[in-house]
């Protein structure tokens, strides 16, 4: 997506280039049952037509009793968690699936609760890779353009009118969003992708990522649910847990909220494979600096 020759959001201001971004906080929630209704005037038009073309059955009966949470009601409840943020350079959202609504603009509904004109990204149709390509997105926009602050947001919504996935790397149990602020205080986050690898090759190629960004063995690693627990990894014993099934773009970034690494602790390192795609990721996340 180019930029305007003069760009009207905070970002266009600052004209020194980013060494990086570190992950400065998270937040992660999951959802229950969801209080807006699937089937509203645009969705009825939009669904009919648009499963054709997929090639995909319509569930009608689903437009007339389902009920859900959508990506602006998730997004607004983990920016209210957040409090008052101060002006932000880029908003990035990431999905594995289509929002409950998805004829309403997101980005643009969220960030009218954001200080300025952040530039907004959207990152789909990757599966559990998803959320690896929109750190890696973050990190090089901001070394471009000079970005200090990002914010990440991922979704996973499980209510379609139509049949998805419910098992495996990509199969679907709830809703859950996650929300990532990411500061140029230093560069506490290194992303590395793999892609078109068949399953057999990837046990030897996560190796060799594991090694690159963890040498000293002291990472605590979490795995997706892609990376088969028969696969032997060169991580310490007790240093690896693994990431709950069923939310493809947040489960792993749910796990670096809940525990994200503080001055003095351990680096984070997080793994997934999908073999939809054969893209393998990694990340690692390093403790945040003391404030």
């Amino acid at each position: 997506m180019p930029l305007a020759a003069e760009p009207q959001a905070g970002a266009g201001t600052r004209p020194a280039p980013s060494t990086g971004l570190s992950v400065t906080r998270a937040v992660h929630r999951n959802f229950g049952a969801g209080v807006t209704a699937l089937g509203q005037d645009a969705e009825r038009r939009f669904f009919p037509t648009h499963t054709g073309h997929a090639g995909v059955a319509l569930h009608e009966e689903l437009l007339d009793t389902a009920v859900g949470n959508t990506f602006e009601d998730m997004g607004a409840a983990l920016l209210a968690e957040l409090g008052e943020q101060p002006e932000t350079d880029l908003v990035i959202l990431a999905y594995s699936t289509p929002d409950l609504l998805p004829t309403v603009l997101t980005a643009p509904t969220l960030t009218e609760r954001l200080p300025g004109r952040p530039l907004l990204l959207g990152v789909a149709d990757q599966g559990p890779t998803a959320p690896f390509s929109t750190l890696a997105l973050a990190r090089s926009y901001a070394r471009r353009y000079g970005f200090r602050r990002v914010l990440v947001l991922a979704f996973d919504q499980q209510l379609m009118p139509y049949d998805v996935p419910r098992s495996g790397p990509r199969g679907l149990a709830g809703d859950g969003a996650v929300v990532l602020v990411l500061e140029a205080s230093g560069d506490n986050c290194r992303v590395r992708q793999a892609p078109g690898l068949s399953p057999q090759e990837v046990p030897g190629r996560l190796a060799e990522l594991i090694r690159e960004l963890d040498p000293e063995g002291t990472a605590d690693v979490v795995a997706g649910p892609g990376i088969d627990p028969a696969w032997e990894l060169p991580v310490a014993p007790g240093s690896l847990r693994r990431a709950p099934q069923g939310y493809p773009c947040t489960s792993l970034l749910g796990a670096l909220a809940e525990q994200l690494p503080a001055a003095g602790g351990s680096a984070a390192l997080l793994v997934e494979y999908d073999p939809v795609l054969g893209d393998l990721s990694a990340c690692r996340v390093d403790p945040v600096a003391a404030a």
